[in-house]
């Protein structure tokens, strides 16, 4: 969470999560963003996989599998030099979904990740991305389509993919098929085929902000009221005494 000072907090309306009396430095940033720790999970889990090709006259299937290296989360600078089996993700534009009216504070993990501090979600991040699939021949192309549709749906309990990011505050990622493409193009027969996966990918934006615990003061003032005035409490001889109730 940004520190904000001078005159612009002045003009802030509402107060900073993580403002606290006496002040308290904010915990540092994280050096990547939440989208790129979600795709970085899941080339980890694609690199796992074992993908099967026929096999050359007849012979049994050839098995093989994408490395890390070969999975670009972002467009590669040189198409040209990239090392086929590989897989870009083309991005299209995201949407920020709020929580609620107010921000959320996972109460969970009060002092889990530092102390004094608490996890505060700020909206849930739903983008479209295609997953390009880039291969050499048409049968290496096939086999990667059939075995990442059936990798997309691993568990009994859910559809999609779900991870749990510990690089990003162990917040969960969502991943769900959309939509397939299979694209045939010039430079097809030049062992240059593609094709497209296309999915959802939700997970929580979140910040690591300060907290403290609230300590409830009590202040009795017998002499003075709220406004500075004194109370007499003495007993005036010439009131009229009201009779007890029997």
């Amino acid at each position: 969470m940004p520190t904000i000072t001078g005159k612009i907090r002045d003009l802030l309306f509402g107060r900073p999560f993580g403002e606290l009396f006496p002040p308290k430095a904010n915990p540092p940033p994280l050096a990547v963003d939440g989208r790129t720790v979600a795709l970085e999970t899941l080339a980890a889990y694609i690199a796992t996989l074992d993908f099967f090709r026929p096999g050359d006259t007849g012979g049994p299937p050839t098995k093989f599998r994408i490395p890390e290296s070969n999975f670009h989360i972002e467009w590669p600078d040189y198409v040209e030099e990239m090392v086929f089996p590989s897989i870009a993700v083309v991005h299209s534009r995201a949407s920020y979904d709020v929580i609620g009216l107010v921000s959320y504070v996972e109460e969970s993990t009060r002092d889990v990740y530092a102390p004094g501090t608490v996890l505060q979600w700020q909206a849930e991040y739903v983008e479209t991305i295609n997953l390009e699939v880039w291969t050499s021949k048409k049968a290496e192309r096939r086999s990667l389509l059939a075995g990442l549709e059936t990798a997309f749906s691993p568990t009994e309990q859910m559809s999609g993919l779900r991870f749990r990011m510990p690089n990003y505050f162990n917040e969960l990622v969502c991943f769900t098929l959309l939509r397939r493409e299979v694209m045939d193009e010039p430079d097809s027969p030049k062992n240059r085929r593609r094709a497209q996966l296309e999915m959802q990918m939700r997970f929580n934006i979140v910040s690591l902000v300060n907290y403290t615990t609230m300590k409830p003061q009590v202040q009795v003032t017998v002499d003075f009221d709220q406004l500075g005035i004194a109370v007499d409490l003495s007993v005036d001889k010439n009131a009229q005494q009201v009779p007890p109730i029997p």
